[in-house]
């Protein structure tokens, strides 16, 4: 595909299409007995960022509407015998209250604003429903994680191919819209860090996802240096980050994880051996820009700290748009307005959390309570290691997400309800 659509991008759109029709096929054929819904969904996850470098899909939204379509079609014809989550439903109904204070020149400006800033918490709160509890059998799983994963492979073919090796790249301590294949290099750093995520997440739970020996390893290492090479620090943070507090908190907590400790240790030396390889190949071939970047020095400005990227500005302009309507906030999508208003500079939310206090008010608190506080509370209620594993590293890693890609992309919702599923492996 990524071949395909390097020569003509415009089936993109055709191919966004066929998605959708098959997937509602699929899952009513069987009525969702096969997890058509969260398979096809997963697989959107791992598209959609390679559709928006091709204009392709249905709108910019593409992802996420499809997302939420095929989970709410699961939840619909599916069994019916799980206890829908409240938790989840009081989620999705908080965010309701505040339209009604979007004020925008015409209806379509302000549906668009409000189906880019809703459209990700939605996809999360539908997420959370769909898959709470969810029994999921060890060789689906396995599908899911792979669904995911073919498509972000293939973006970073695509994004090969369209960029070039990095020897030829022009780099600067700015994030590298080259490197990104002429996208985003927040998304495209966010995409390739579920992939690394993935693979470690198959690792930890003894999922074999290739009939190629470290195959996996390679492919982490193809991702890990493409998603450096876009100087996007975020994306390639969350996965390791996770990782680490995986092996901790699982190393104090799970007597099971501890019993396989070993495994454990040699995912993390393998994890570790990929990230400093990847990351001194980057650094070398970018003249040691990487390392600049990653301590958040300018190349431009030895005093000015590149650290926080201008988020620190937003997030403290949206504290005070929260201050000033601590109740209601100011709607969805208002806050970039606010923003102009204070600083002359119209941004859109990069960090999440700021974005639900400025824009939801004391609604948003609770909203950020909620999907804080569930899974912590949800893990001293597991027994099962693999579940654990799961659930930590889906929330750390959409965590971090949320604090500089915002819900711009399906995964971090999506991923987010895919930690609480409960795995189901047969016993002989």
């Amino acid at each position: 595909m990524a071949m395909v659509l390097l020569f003509n991008p415009r089936l993109s759109t055709g191919f966004s299409i066929i998605i959708v029709l098959l997937g509602v096929y699929k899952i009513f054929k069987n009525k969702n007995a096969d997890g058509a819904a969260h398979i096809f969904a997963a697989y959107v996850v791992g598209i959609e960022v390679l559709f928006r470098m091709n204009s392709g899909g249905f709108g910019y939204e593409y992802g996420k509407y499809a997302t939420i379509l095929f989970l709410t079609l699961g939840i619909l014809v599916g069994s019916r015998k799980r206890k829908l989550p409240a938790s989840f439903i009081a989620f999705l109904l908080l965010l309701l209250p505040s339209i009604f204070f979007v004020d925008y020149p015409t209806f379509d400006l302000s549906r668009q604003m409000v189906s880019f800033n809703l459209s990700g918490p939605i996809t999360l709160g539908i997420a959370g429903i769909y898959f709470y509890r969810r029994r999921v059998p060890i060789a689906q799983l396995r599908k899911t994680f792979l669904a995911m994963l073919y498509p972000i492979i293939a973006m970073s073919i695509f994004v090969y191919f369209r960029s070039g090796s990095l020897e030829d790249m022009e780099f600067t301590t700015e994030s590298n819209f080259q490197a990104s294949g002429g996208f985003g290099p927040n998304q495209v750093s966010t995409i390739f860090g579920l992939g690394i995520l993935l693979i470690a997440a198959a690792y930890f739970m003894n999922i074999r996802l290739f009939r190629i020996k470290n195959l996996d390893i390679i492919i982490m290492l193809a991702l890990l240096i493409r998603g450096l090479a876009t100087f996007s620090r975020g994306g390639m943070l969350a996965p390791i980050v996770a990782i680490i507090l995986c092996v901790v908190i699982m190393s104090l907590t799970d007597a099971g994880f501890q019993a396989k400790l070993s495994r454990a240790v040699y995912t993390f030396m393998a994890v570790s051996i990929v990230a400093t390889i990847g990351f001194f190949y980057v650094n070398e071939a970018s003249g040691g820009l990487l390392e600049m970047r990653f301590k958040g020095e300018s190349m431009y400005n030895a005093e000015k700290s590149n650290l926080f990227s201008g988020r620190m500005e937003i997030f403290e302009e949206d504290i005070e748009i929260f201050q000033n309507n601590v109740l209601t906030g100011v709607g969805p999508g208002m806050a970039s307005e606010k923003r102009g208003e204070i600083s002359g500079i119209f941004s859109a939310a990069h960090i999440e959390y700021s974005r639900l206090l400025a824009e939801h008010g004391l609604f948003g608190i609770v909203a950020i309570l909620i999907i804080v506080l569930f899974p912590v509370s949800t893990f001293f209620k597991l027994k099962s290691s693999d579940e654990k594993i799961l659930l930590i590293l889906c929330t750390v890693f959409v965590f971090i997400t949320l604090g500089h890609a915002a819900m711009r992309l399906a995964a971090p919702g999506f991923i987010y309800g895919l930690a609480y599923i409960a795995i189901y492996r047969k016993t002989r």
